[in-house]
């Protein structure tokens, strides 16, 4: 999900950008961080309704084995959507065309998923690559999930809220760098 929701939203962004979309609304009244924040909600509304999707999936179709709360999964995966909404938005300051904001799924979106827990463990890899698995989003959200699915994990365990609230700070951070990467790039 954090891969198409990443690509989806970096695309579309640059299309705005591109279209002259972006520009017309920062010559409106609207200040740069409520334009972020309204493509961001526009994109995860998308990228929630994907999330309700694959989990019914996983869930209802594939008989996914699952000891928790639903609405934690769900919530989690939010978060997950959120990052990579906000990651795309942010990445996409930095490209000028399609073939450039590709390029950053094999730079940033690969390493997170193979780094991250999601193919294989994190405690498998080499020490160095467990320090940036421990830098990662997408290693807090995998975390998260594993806690709420595998072990049951309800709001109460402290490392479920330290995965949301790591995941959460990286949202904000991604938000607070994109409204001034929009400002420094179109203002």
């Amino acid at each position: 999900m954090f891969f198409l929701v990443f690509v989806i939203t970096i695309v579309s962004f640059l299309n705005e950008r591109s279209q002259g979309t972006l520009e017309r609304l920062m010559a409106s009244p609207l200040r740069r961080g409520e334009i972020v924040l309204g493509y961001m909600l526009g994109f995860t509304v998308l990228a929630l309704v994907q999330a309700a999707e694959v989990l019914v999936f996983a869930l209802a179709i594939l008989k996914i084995q699952n000891h928790g709360n639903v609405l934690l999964i769900f919530g989690m995966e939010a978060l997950m959507a959120i990052a990579a909404v906000n990651l795309g938005i942010f990445l996409s300051m930095f490209a000028r065309s399609e073939f450039q904001a590709v390029q950053f799924i094999p730079l940033v979106v690969v390493p997170q998923m193979l780094l991250s827990g999601i193919i294989f463990p994190v405690s498998s890899e080499p020490t160095a690559l467990q320090y940036l698995s421990n830098v990662l989003p997408l290693t807090y959200a995998v975390n998260g999930m594993r806690d709420i699915m595998v072990k049951g994990a309800d709001l109460t365990w402290s490392a479920l809220q330290l995965d949301a609230a790591v995941v959460a700070g990286f949202c904000v951070l991604l938000i607070v760098a994109g409204t001034a990467t929009l400002r420094r790039r179109l203002g």
